[in-house]
């Protein structure tokens, strides 16, 4: 039996951890500052930094931006992080974690009906059992809870996944046109802070932060949405679509961990139970994605979270 890493394993886990940790300074972020504003100055800081990245690292090619697909992914991801960002006022970290992670299982639903591709069973039962642990993980087991403003919150994350959903499988058929991913999501990301700046002069209520904010909104940006995206893109190229899959479930624990640890999150018997159900859900679909080929994989996990 090998128990060394190698070190793509070593990348997909830091990534993974990184990702984990993102929930927990995004719920920081948006108690020191209007959610729609820290949604906007993360991509505004990470946009520039990515850009150098591309131009440095691949092939630089400014004709992308003229491609509508490209903006219309750029604000579903856009949209998508003002939702999880408001989310998280009224709900926890550790919540958020789970009920966006389980978009793994919309995109398989997704890609069925837009991109043509294959459902299987396994896809099915994984929907049935993600859709439970979502329930579960809502309501906190109460079905009373569901006008309170948790419920709300963990709405919002939902819909935030649901969103990403969608943006992954629009960014998997864009690859078509642009197979370079990282100059692809590199333009994705600038286009999400162009987009995210008209949402931020409309819906922010106050532009004003504090030091702990700011830090929190520099840690998303530079570590979350730079350094973990290109560890992961590291680590996919050297191991399988189902191995890298698998290993990225870490991020759910690393989340409820540091969840745990700096917010004091303890996870009810509710969100324990329904989070294993979701785990479950995403490694059912994750194991039916083993034959799709790296540059599928690398789309999908361009969400940058």
């Amino acid at each position: 039996m090998r128990l060394r890493l190698d070190k793509y394993e070593g990348f997909l886990i830091a990534s993974s951890f990184i990702w984990g940790t993102s929930f927990v300074a995004a719920k920081i972020g948006v108690e020191q500052m209007d959610p729609v504003f820290f949604a906007m100055l993360r991509f505004v800081i990470a946009s520039p930094v990515l850009l150098v990245v591309a131009y440095l690292l691949t092939e630089f090619d400014l004709s992308i931006f003229r491609d509508p697909m490209i903006w219309g992914i750029g604000l579903l991801n856009a949209v998508g992080s003002v939702l999880q960002n408001v989310g998280m006022t009224h709900t926890t970290a550790t919540n958020a974690v789970l009920l966006i992670d389980i978009n793994v299982v919309y995109v398989a639903i997704l890609a069925a009906v837009i991109l043509r591709e294959r459902l299987t069973k396994f896809m099915v039962l994984g929907l049935v059992i993600g859709l439970l642990g979502i329930g579960i993980v809502a309501t906190g087991g109460d079905t009373s809870q569901i006008i309170s403003g948790s419920f709300v919150g963990n709405i919002l994350v939902l819909a935030a996944g649901f969103v990403w959903a969608f943006y992954i499988v629009y960014q998997k058929k864009a690859l078509n046109k642009h197979p370079d991913t990282l100059m692809m999501t590199s333009s994705v990301i600038v286009v999400t802070a162009l987009t995210s700046i008209p949402m931020a002069l409309v819906f922010t209520r106050s532009f004003s932060t504090t030091s702990e904010g700011l830090m929190a909104t520099f840690y998303v940006a530079l570590l979350c949405t730079g350094l973990a995206f290109l560890l992961y893109i590291a680590g996919l190229k050297g191991k399988g679509a189902l191995a890298s899959s698998i290993i990225l479930l870490l991020e759910i624990v690393f989340a409820m961990i540091f969840a745990f640890l700096i917010l004091g999150e303890a996870p009810t018997l509710a969100t324990a139970i329904g989070g294993a159900l979701i785990v479950l859900a995403i490694v059912f679909v994750s194991v039916q994605e083993n034959g799709k080929n790296k540059e599928e994989r690398l789309a999908e996990g361009s969400l940058l979270q």
